[in-house]
């Protein structure tokens, strides 16, 4: 489905370019699930076959409800440390048992009803996403999309510059405004283990920060609500990030990057992937939902991908 509700959660923030190269040099200890050359489901099941016994049997009855591709994302992004798998699962399980019940629940309701006709509905699911009676008035397919690759992979886009962060943020707290962006990662997540069961490739999620129009700093609470619920989703979803995308960086700037990308640790250069031109045809983020723009959009996301 053409998924218009939120990706931005994972986005951080479209300033923050250092941060994010920051964060991702922090998270080098573990492993990108979009690190493996063949994601099929099959091909990694049989390279980690031993790590996901082993996890299933330290796990007991903490993950008896969840099936082995499940645990396989776990096992990937801690490069089969069944210490760091445990320690990882036994605090997302407590969320989900207990502070992100709520969340999990009314997002699976929320989808159902949403893939009912087959077609995708978006209506159902930002109108039960927390606090959307008013967080809908801000975001919208011209500030926040997500769209979907070929092979099944989804891509969330945020442009910063058209959020009236300051206004948006006195009219919720930071904590809401994370909240609101941990259900569109829930809805995200449960959209792509759908999708994995049925197509048999691991199904990721990356993020984009369209840069364009941008001229000022966000407000410090929307940086906030941003970067800590990007935080906290790195934690609650195992193997699921995919790379963080800068896209409509100004000319001088782009010039900069392309000379110092070479200097960033590999690590980082594989987690954060600048675009080498701009996207002029661009012009308002919900373009990138309607054809012909959302083939080119999707085209140009891939090319950045590949680097």
């Amino acid at each position: 489905p053409n998924l218009v509700l939120i990706g931005a959660v994972g986005a951080a923030s479209s300033l923050a370019t250092l941060h994010c190269s920051q964060s991702a040099s922090n998270r080098a200890s573990r492993n990108a699930v979009t690190d493996e050359s063949d994601r099929s489901v099959s091909v990694l099941m049989d390279k980690y076959k031993n790590e996901v016994e082993t996890f299933r049997e330290e796990s007991g009855d903490l993950l008896q409800r969840f099936d082995d591709v499940y645990l396989l994302r776990y096992v990937i992004e801690n490069k089969g440390d069944i210490a760091a798998c445990m320690k990882q699962a036994t605090e997302v399980i407590e969320w989900r048992n207990g502070e992100g019940k709520p969340i999990i629940e009314a997002a699976a309701t929320a989808l159902a009803e949403a893939m009912t006709d087959g077609k995708w509905n978006n209506a159902p699911v930002l109108a039960a996403a927390p606090h959307s009676e008013i967080l809908s008035k801000f975001l919208t397919a011209s500030q926040i999309v997500l769209v979907s690759f070929p092979n099944g992979d989804m891509c969330s886009c945020i442009r910063a510059s058209a959020i009236n962060d300051k206004e948006m943020m006195n009219a919720v707290t930071v904590d809401e405004l994370a909240e609101f962006f941990i259900y569109a990662r829930e809805v995200n997540f449960q959209v792509a283990e759908i999708r994995t069961r049925s197509s048999g490739r691991l199904v990721t999620l990356c993020n984009a920060n369209d840069l364009s129009g941008v001229s000022r700093f966000p407000d410090d609470r929307f940086q906030k609500a941003l970067t800590g619920s990007s935080k906290k989703a790195t934690a609650l979803y195992p193997g699921f990030a995919g790379p963080t995308l800068i896209l409509n960086l100004p000319g001088i700037v782009r010039l900069l990057v392309q000379f110092l990308t070479p200097l960033f640790p590999g690590a980082v250069q594989n987690k954060i992937k600048f675009a080498r031109g701009p996207m002029a045809y661009l012009k308002d983020l919900k373009d990138a939902t309607k054809e012909p723009i959302r083939s080119q959009f999707i085209s140009d996301l891939e090319a950045v991908l590949k680097g």
